[in-house]
């Protein structure tokens, strides 16, 4: 996989990163300023989302993109011409 499917994948892990780190800020949030409606529990719920993207986002950085074939990348809609 090369060139701009390489960039694509880097987009991907970005914006994730990005979703993680905003939702990191509303738990945080919500768990200071929200006393006495939930407010733990509802950053809990959140906090188990984070989890959860940060599980993909480590599944999506150790992706070994010199194994993806041509056929694979291709059948994905990834190779390029």
């Amino acid at each position: 996989m090369r060139g701009s499917a390489q960039g694509r994948l880097n987009s991907i892990r970005s914006e994730l990163n990005s979703v993680i780190g905003e939702l990191g800020s509303i738990a945080a949030g919500i768990s200071a300023d929200c006393t006495g409606v939930g407010n733990d529990r509802c950053a809990q719920s959140i906090n188990s989302v984070v989890s959860r993207y940060q599980y993909v986002l480590r599944l999506l950085n150790n992706v070994d993109t010199s194994t993806v074939t041509d056929e694979w990348a291709a059948a994905h809609g990834l190779k390029e011409d």
